[in-house]
C-alpha cells in the first residue's frame, strides 16, 4: 500500500513542500493522516477518495524513493572503498587481494538490480584490508 505522502505526490505530479505547500499530520481518531493546510493555487485540494485512486502512481513514487535511498548507501560503501583502486593504480599492483575488491565493488555496483528497499538488501562483505 502506498503512503498518503506519496499519493499527495502522485496528485500533484511531483515533489511537494511538505513543511510549507502541503502540511499532514495524523487523525486524532487514529484513522492515518490527512491534509490541514494545503497552500497550492493548483491543483486543488484533493479528497481522500481522489488520493485512493492513486495507489498505483504513488506506489511507484514510494517504489523510486526506495531505490534511492539504496543507492545512496551503496554510493557511499564505494566512496568508502575508493582508496583501494586509487592504492592498486598508484602503487601498480599493491593490492594483494585487489581481485576480491573488484569483485566486491562490483557487487554494490549491482545491488539494484537485485534488491530495492533498504529493508531487504543484504549487503557484500568486503574483503580484509
Amino acid at each position: 500500500m502506498a503512503t498518503y505522502i506519496s499519493k499527495i505526490k502522485a496528485y500533484v505530479d511531483g515533489d511537494v513542500d511538505f513543511l510549507n505547500d502541503v502540511i499532514v499530520e495524523d487523525r486524532e481518531d487514529g484513522k492515518g493522516p490527512r491534509i490541514v493546510q494545503w497552500n497550492l493555487d493548483s491543483p486543488t485540494k484533493p479528497t481522500d477518495t481522489q488520493l485512493d485512486a492513486l495507489e498505483k502512481e504513488a506506489t511507484a513514487f514510494d517504489n523510486e524513493s526506495s531505490l534511492v535511498e539504496v543507492r545512496q548507501v551503496r554510493n557511499q560503501k564505494l566512496a568508502e572503498t575508493d582508496w583501494v583502486v586509487i592504492k592498486e593504480r598508484e602503487e601498480g599492483g599493491s593490492v594483494s587481494n585487489f581481485a576480491d575488491w573488484k569483485t566486491y565493488r562490483q557487487s554494490l555496483r549491482d545491488i539494484t538490480k537485485t534488491y530495492k528497499t533498504l529493508d531487504t538488501v543484504k549487503w557484500p562483505t568486503a574483503p580484509s584490508e
